[in-house]
């Protein structure tokens, strides 16, 4: 940069300043706008991520609805499968009740008559429900018909009884209740669950075991009780799993009441 003869070096270094912060002046803005670039091309980046996620998100969602349909196609055939095999047992049931009794009296009807231990059976549970051993038609379970409730296979049961049933709380009471309604405590009383004498004495004798047939209907009851609160198939397994416990604590629970309501009996009697 030349300078004129007119000016002086204080008025040439002023210049020269004016100069540099002009150049200043047009740097700035420059850097501003590298930093809002980069700044806006961080936000786009990050805004295709998000995208990513939602999509993503999305497909996870649609597939854990076709999951949840095809659940619940699962869930109702797993019930319809479960009425049928009821129906079939039920049917099985009856032709190995029945068919043996029926062929036996087309070829000597004149030579059948029950077993003693068959009739005092009957005789004992005529008391608490009425049980039909060869019915021919297949009924509905859970049908009213005059004021009894058919529970499956021929076993009916007071209706009224039946409803305080249903408001029950817990397996235990449930079932407990059920097999009085069913046996009855006369019949409870002088039978076991497996008709195995317990260990725990050594001369302990062995009590008739309950009815297999019943005891499925108690199982029958309590499997559409519990179906109603859970489709979780472990927890249904584990749950009917305490029906013979349950019925062994009842029948205890009857001969200690029997037990001590003869206690209280000798005791008035001393008294006498």
């Amino acid at each position: 940069m030349s300078l004129s003869n007119t000016s002086s070096p204080e008025e040439a270094f002023m210049e020269t300043s004016e100069g540099m912060n002009n150049m200043d002046d047009a740097v700035v803005p420059r850097i501003l706008y590298e930093e809002l670039l980069r700044s806006y091309q961080q936000q786009q980046e990050e805004m295709r991520h998000i995208q990513q996620e939602l999509e993503r998100t999305r497909r996870q969602l649609v597939q854990q609805a076709k999951k949840l349909k095809e659940y619940g196609a699962l869930v109702s055939e797993m019930k319809e499968l479960r009425d049928l095999n009821r129906r079939l047992q039920d049917v099985l049931l009856l032709r190995l009740g029945s068919g043996p009794a029926i062929e036996l009296e087309k070829v000597k009807p004149e030579t059948i008559e029950p077993e003693p231990e068959v009739q005092k059976t009957f005789s004992e549970e005529a008391n608490t429900s009425t049980y039909y051993p060869a019915p021919v038609p297949v009924m509905d379970k859970y049908i009213l018909e005059n004021g009894k409730v058919h529970l499956g296979s021929g076993i009916w049961v007071d209706e009224e009884k039946w409803h305080q049933l249903q408001v029950t709380q817990g397996d235990s009471k449930y079932t407990k209740n059920l097999a009085v309604m069913i046996w009855g405590t006369d019949v409870l009383k002088n039978r076991s669950v497996t008709g195995v004498a317990t260990k725990k004495k050594k001369d302990a004798v062995p009590k008739p075991p309950l009815s297999p047939h019943k005891l499925s209907i108690v199982r029958e009851c309590l499997y559409d009780r519990i179906a109603q609160e859970t489709v979780d198939e472990t927890e249904i397994a584990q749950r009917l799993s305490k029906v013979n416990k349950y019925i062994c604590e009842k029948i205890m629970d009857i001969n200690k009441s029997c037990k001590n309501e003869e206690r209280r009996e000798s005791a008035k009697f001393n008294l006498q």
